[in-house]
């Protein structure tokens, strides 16, 4: 629900995104090979923060675990509104894929 029209269009968050610049980062572009995030933040009081990381959470080189996936897919299936034991039904059949002889009920799940 963070994205949505209601807060995102709140004072304070269009102050906040009015004070957020993009830019491509040479150095991180250098990394071809990688997926290079740099942040850089600069305080009030005139420090600049700076932060680096070449593998994103979920990358080949630093996977999510299972949990950490169906974690995601639950809040992904909340905002899109599913039924919670719907969401939850593909989650554990999902967990013992590899046992499963007919995907009928994921499909219908998925489908529907």
């Amino acid at each position: 629900m963070e994205f949505s029209d209601s807060v995102v269009n709140r004072p304070e968050v269009q102050e906040m995104i009015a004070r957020v610049h993009f830019g491509i980062d040479p150095a991180a572009e250098a990394g071809y090979n990688r997926m290079t995030t740099i942040l850089e933040l600069r305080l009030r009081d005139g420090r600049t923060v700076k932060s680096r990381t070449d593998f994103a959470r979920g990358s080949p080189a630093m996977p999510m675990t299972y949990e950490e996936v169906a974690v995601k897919f639950l809040d992904c299936a909340a905002f899109a509104k599913w039924p919670d034991d719907k969401a939850r039904a593909v989650v554990e059949l999902v967990r013992k894929l590899e046992t499963v002889t007919n995907v009928n009920t994921l499909t219908s799940l998925l489908g529907a």
